[in-house]
């Protein structure tokens, strides 16, 4: 072979088309390589994702059965004890909430449970019913879903089982708790007799029992002397800081301009009063701290730290009862009170805090265990009886408020209650007695608190309404509201504080008057996890939130709407129709949507939808056509426009602006100001005139007539003159020039009539006005006369004789003048 030959051995050597066609294919083997990977890659994908879920089913099946396994033992656990039973309140209470947990977990392992059973049969029922030449996967499918099932049914039916035992465990507890509270309130003690008796033998204990308590237990001797002196010093220095602040609040109310409303009275009364009474706060305060540094270390608390720690607590509630019904001046009563009765309460109800201050320092600190039993049980006997009678004095001096009238019988209960209160303490019923009074007292001022923050919360929100305030108007800018707009989401708002007010009042009387734990756990799992009314389960938590998504949205809505309208719309090219358009539309997007995530949010199935959507198509078959058709007219307004916000048009009988387009119908404003709602249907159905469709201009006609025998031409050029000389018309050549038509020869005139066109039709009355005070004063400067109707009336008295009668002339040509005379 020739040495300048290749040699086909080495590949370097080989000629271009060989090593062209060696390369291409090298580059299709890859590709059948890469395609090849690509098709096992793909087949082994479905194999490994069935793998990876079964796996991941499995392990989230075996966390469940976990959890339900604890929950088992938990309540294995608990059952015998609670079958046992305990004499502790902590301890059943303590057994109720762990009892409760379990409950919620079951619930909650019964609800997913379910859920995911339902799934399971779904995917089984798609499957069909097996066949003999059916594929492995599927049969292996068939398998894996029958295991999953039996799984879920096992657990259901355990999670099941778990709800019915912490069902029982729940009532025996609420059982062995009421029997227990029967067994405390029905407890009886000596009578009030029987303590006078005993009293009566044993004069001098009291005064025994007296000076041991001062000089054992009073707790002065706990204090040294250099101490005395530094609280004194202290409490001159924050008296007169003190004094100096009363004199400044006073000073500033005085100065200040205040409004008239409800919260500016309120303002002023909060100053002026707690100014009045900040002496005695801060005093009080001072010496509560003092003591409590002093003697925090010694044991028991002596007396007098006891009565320095409930001074100012008794200062505060003082002045909180000349707040709400005696301000101090230059304060003013904020509440619509009687004057005269609502000082009377307030003096009641500082008596009434002043026995509960005693009342407390003489039953719950040492002092009631240095007096002998029958002393201490006597005298409580003696403080209920004042006690209730003052409760009773101020219960009838509410009823004489205004608007209280009507609760005659409610505070008769009230009185009979409080009646057996104190016959429930002298029979010796002690704790019965004071859990019916601490129950009533507190109720009471539940109920105040209730009313004081409804009556707040509903100023609050008319200042927003209104924009009453600084921060109020602030607010009302930032969401882009103007003077007289209402704000947006506010009754939703108010909706919502008022269901949460009654709720916590609910919740407090509750409480307050004694109901179980395990009772009350059962209301909070009610309120949370919802109950069932039939075949409907209600949630109360989820329409809460739901109420409060969809007032949060409703109010981001009308913000967007406004905002939208008024700022950021106005930036683009848009005609007025279309932007109106997309604003009435985003309005109703924004509460649609704002709509949907509320029921999302309580739970509502949307696969239900197609019920509602049947049930609204039988309404509709049956009643609700004309809705439906305004509905839909409502959307071919808005969207093809042929009417817009401001145009003048006719439709039927009616004329004048539009208003506003709704959805389902449009506000027309007469000329008369009267407002007339037209259904949508109406507008599209019917001959509607739209002065000003795509263009304001229009043409105006003037209907003049002269006298016969006058200058015509004359007057062609007076009206074209009026016409050129007014600036309302089109003289620029973009629409036709002013003409003068001569319309007739009428009976009395020669009838004209001027048209012209104008830059806004919307003007068109006031136009014609114009030129008509223009066009009688041309005439009357160029002698042109304007005639009026001319008649002859022929009077005949049917009783005049007919010799009088004026002759009836003969028919036939009358004769002319002679010559010579002139005519008439």
């Amino acid at each position: 072979m020739p040495a300048s030959m290749p040699s086909p051995a080495d590949p370097s050597r080989q000629s271009l088309p060989s090593r062209v066609r060696a390369g291409r294919r090298s580059v299709h083997g890859a590709y059948v390589w890469l395609a090849a990977l690509c098709l096992a890659l793909l087949a082994a994908a479905p194999l490994a994702a069935n793998a990876q879920g079964s796996a991941g089913a499995t392990d989230q099946n075996a966390n469940e059965d976990a959890k339900v396994q604890a929950l088992d033992k938990r309540m294995d656990r608990l059952e015998p004890q609670i079958k046992r039973g305990s004499r502790s309140e902590d301890l059943l209470k303590r057994w109720a909430r762990e009892v409760n947990e379990v409950k919620a977990g079951a619930a909650e392992c019964v609800s997913t449970t379910d859920e995911s059973l339902q799934g399971v049969s779904a995917d089984i029922k798609s499957l069909g019913p097996p066949v003999k030449s059916e594929a492995a996967d599927v049969t292996r499918k068939r398998r894996t879903l029958a295991a999953q099932q039996d799984a879920l049914e096992k657990r259901l039916a355990n999670c099941r089982l778990l709800l019915l035992r912490t069902d029982d465990a729940i009532t025996s507890i609420s059982q062995q708790q009421k029997d227990l509270l029967a067994q405390r309130l029905l407890t009886r003690g000596p009578s009030f007799i029987a303590l006078l008796k005993d009293n009566w033998q044993q004069p001098a204990a009291w005064l025994t029992s007296t000076k041991t308590f001062l000089l054992m237990n009073s707790g002065l001797s706990d204090v040294e002397a250099y101490q005395l002196g530094i609280l004194g010093a202290i409490l001159v220095v924050v008296g007169l800081f003190a004094y100096a602040l009363r004199r400044r609040a006073l000073a500033w109310v005085e100065r200040r301009q205040w409004d008239r409303n409800f919260s500016s009275r309120f303002n002023r009364a909060l100053v002026t009063t707690f100014g009045h009474y900040a002496p005695h706060l801060l005093l009080s305060g001072a010496a509560a701290i003092f003591f409590l540094a002093v003697t925090n270390d010694v044991s028991p608390v002596p007396f007098i730290s006891v009565v320095a720690y409930g001074l100012p607590a008794y200062f505060l509630l003082v002045t909180l009862i000349h707040l709400f019904l005696a301000p101090c001046p230059p304060g003013r009563p904020f509440l619509n009170y009687p004057t005269h009765t609502a000082k009377q309460l307030a003096r009641r109800l500082k008596v009434f805090v002043l026995l509960g201050f005693l009342g407390y320092l003489l039953f719950s600190t040492i002092l009631a265990q240095s007096l002998p039993a029958p002393a201490l049980l006597l005298t409580r006997g003696v403080f209920a009886a004042i006690f209730i009678l003052n409760l009773a004095w101020a219960v009838w001096l509410f009823g004489r408020m205004p608007g209280l009238a009507g609760t005659r019988w409610l505070r008769a209960g009230l009185y009979l209650v409080l009646l057996a209160t104190l016959v429930s303490e002298w029979l010796g019923y002690r704790n019965l007695s004071v859990t019916i009074l601490r129950a009533v007292v507190g109720t009471l001022f539940a109920l105040g608190m209730l009313a004081l923050f409804s009556r707040l919360l509903a100023e609050m929100f008319d200042g927003l309404d209104r924009g009453r305030r600084g921060w109020h108007r602030a607010l009302r800018a930032v969401l882009g509201l103007k003077s007289g707009d209402h704000f947006p989401g506010l009754v939703w708002l108010r909706v919502i504080t008022t269901v949460s007010l009654w709720a916590a009042f609910a919740l407090a009387a509750l409480r307050l008057w004694g109901i179980s734990e395990t009772a009350l756990q059962q209301v909070q799992g009610w309120l949370i996890n919802g109950f069932t009314v039939g075949s409907l389960k209600i949630v109360p938590e989820r329409i809460l939130l739901a109420v409060i998504a969809f007032a949060l949205l409703f109010t981001l809505t009308g913000w967007f709407r406004t905002r939208l309208e008024r700022k950021w719309i106005l930036k683009t090219h848009m005609d007025r129709g279309a932007r109106e358009a997309v604003v009435t539309m985003t309005g109703y997007i924004g509460i649609g949507v704002a709509l949907i995530v509320g029921l999302g949010v309580t739970g509502v199935d949307f696969s239900h939808l197609a019920i509602i959507a049947g049930a609204l198509s039988v309404g509709i078959g049956f009643g609700l056509q004309n809705i439906v058709n305004n509905f839909v007219s409502g959307l071919i307004l808005l969207f093809e426009r042929p009417i817009k916000t401001g145009d003048w048009i006719v439709v039927g009988g009616t004329e004048g602006y539009v208003k506003r387009i709704r959805i389902r119908s449009t506000q027309i404003q007469t000329f008369d100001r009267a407002d007339v709602i037209v259904p949508n249907s109406e507008l599209i159905s019917s001959q509607v005139t739209n002065w000003m469709l795509y263009d304001a201009r229009g043409r105006a006609r003037v209907a003049v007539g002269v006298a016969y025998g006058s200058d015509t031409a004359k007057v062609n050029e007076i009206l074209l003159d009026i016409a050129n000389k007014h600036p309302s018309v089109i003289t620029d050549g973009s629409a036709p020039k002013p003409m003068v038509l001569f319309r007739e020869f009428g009976d009395s005139s020669l009838n004209f009539e001027l048209r012209c066109h104008i830059q806004n039709i919307d003007d068109r009355l006031r136009f014609i006005s114009e030129v008509n005070f223009a066009i009688d004063a041309a005439f009357r400067e160029h002698g042109v006369e304007i005639p009026f109707p001319q008649r002859d009336l022929h009077v005949r008295d049917v009783n005049m004789p007919e010799s009088m009668r004026e002759p009836h002339p003969e028919p036939g040509p009358k004769p002319g003048p002679e010559p010579g005379e002139p005519s008439t």
